[in-house]
């Protein structure tokens, strides 16, 4: 549902405010990603070969983004996808 909302302030008020929050995201430190990983190095990360990489897409136990003919993965995920593979492999 999109509305409007038609407000009377004071423009000194009004500029103080677009003031006040410029200068908070200015300051505010920006969330820092890592760089994608290849599948060269998910496979090395992991210590696991071409194919046990193709078969943990395939059934979804690791997320990855595919662009063109490349894929890319996020390190945080392949380190949680690391974690409950040992994790169910010590328990199995």
């Amino acid at each position: 549902m999109e509305g409007t909302l038609i407000v009377s302030i004071p423009v000194t008020e009004f500029i103080a405010y677009i003031e006040q929050t410029v200068r908070k995201v200015l300051t505010e430190k920006p969330v820092q990603q890592d760089k994608p990983l290849t599948s060269k190095e998910v496979m090395k990360l992991c210590n696991i070969s071409t194919s046990t990489l193709q078969k943990w897409r395939n059934s979804g136990k690791i997320p990855f983004t595919q662009i063109d003919n490349k894929i890319f993965y996020s390190k945080d995920e392949v380190l949680s996808t690391i974690k409950n593979v040992s994790h169910s492999t010590i328990q199995n």
